[in-house]
């Protein structure tokens, strides 16, 4: 396989399912070995170059972009020392996959991350998470090539920035191309194994442990991976087999000062709030809000929000960027008007340029 090819108008693979297509695009197999020709460097240094995975978390607002890079080096690497496990992602590597691979091997940390569409290389930029789990929390360090200055470094963890859906390299994109990940798991139980306590888990969890005749904390990461993928796909559309096309969660679970939340709970008793590490800080549902409007499978043409949870835009068929893009407006004036919360996009939203 080459280290790198060049196409022309290719089709810009995206879950949202919006046609879309790149005029130039990149596709580096050997990013390290690619990164050494002048041309690449050049194209990739080039601020107009949009560098996408595996696009489950853009939104395209135009049906063409000038340059397109993808990485598509889908390899890992581990080294086990006692109980701990440290391990190497390349970025093309779907994260699904990852946290399949690992669970299977028995190693503990990646479970709770089962079934979030996109690749190893995207997911620091949001620090994806779900079920209590930031991606952050296993991240021992992140490889990275400067778009600027053409330099390769490795970042700690501390370097990267994280936070809720944060990170140094959404915050300062589109300077960093990340090559490779760098994660901690281990072979040991952890004290509070296993993760049950959340929405739709436990049940499922307390049913497949009984029909083995096992206590909970018997159950192995592989079983909460398929715990897991159970509860997701209950909810969520399956972005392996579209249509409907989405792209997960749109919105972020919004985060207010605690004297908001507790006026809001004042009037809306039943409304969700989760503590954050800041205490004068609470994290709200934004599915919850979203549905107390009345969104929940509503639908305008091809653009609409998922019957079976508020919180997912989807396209039916043939909806463009634009289309879902004015419906998430909507969605978010609504919410504000309604309990003074502004809700952010998670997907990147990308116009030509």
């Amino acid at each position: 396989m080459p280290d790198f090819i060049w196409q022309q108008g290719v089709p810009i693979a995206n879950t949202l399912c919006v046609s879309a297509s790149a005029q130039r695009l990149l596709v580096l197999h050997h990013p390290m070995r690619a990164l050494r020709d002048p041309e690449v460097r050049t194209f990739l240094m080039d601020p107009v170059t949009e560098v996408l995975g595996s696009g489950s978390n853009v939104l395209l607002l135009s049906d063409e972009l000038p340059r397109v890079a993808q990485i598509q080096a889908k390899g890992w690497w581990a080294l086990q020392r006692d109980t701990r496990v440290w391990i190497t992602a390349e970025v093309g590597l779907w994260l699904d996959t990852l946290v399949r691979e690992t669970a299977s091997r028995g190693w503990y940390g990646l479970e709770r991350l089962a079934e979030i569409p996109g690749t190893c290389g995207a997911a620091p930029m949001q620090n994806v998470g779900a079920y209590g789990l930031q991606l952050s929390e296993r991240v021992t360090g992140v490889t990275v090539w400067d778009r600027q200055t053409g330099q390769v470094s490795r970042w700690s963890s501390t370097e990267c920035g994280f936070a809720y859906r944060d990170s140094r390299f959404k915050q300062e994109e589109p300077r960093w191309l990340i090559l490779a990940v760098h994660l901690l798991l281990s072979t040991q139980r952890p004290k509070d194994w296993p993760p049950v306590d959340y929405p739709g888990v436990r049940p499922i969890a307390e049913a497949r442990a009984a029909a083995r005749g096992d206590a909970l904390s018997a159950l192995t990461p592989l079983d909460m991976v398929e715990i897991i993928t159970q509860v997701r796909r209950k909810k969520l559309p399956d972005w392996r087999s579209p249509p409907p096309g989405s792209a997960g969660s749109f919105f972020q679970n919004p985060v207010v000062p605690a004297e908001k939340a507790a006026a809001l709970q004042a009037q809306f008793p039943e409304l969700p709030q989760y503590p954050t590490d800041a205490p004068d800080q609470i994290k709200l549902s934004a599915g919850w809000l979203i549905e107390r409007c009345g969104w929940r499978g509503y639908r305008s043409g091809d653009a609409g929000v998922f019957d079976a949870h508020a919180l997912v835009l989807v396209n039916h068929g043939q909806a463009t960027g634009a289309a879902l893009w004015a419906l998430a407006q909507r969605i978010q004036q609504d919410v504000q008007a309604r309990f003074g919360v502004w809700l952010i996009p998670e997907p990147r939203q990308l116009s030509g340029r």
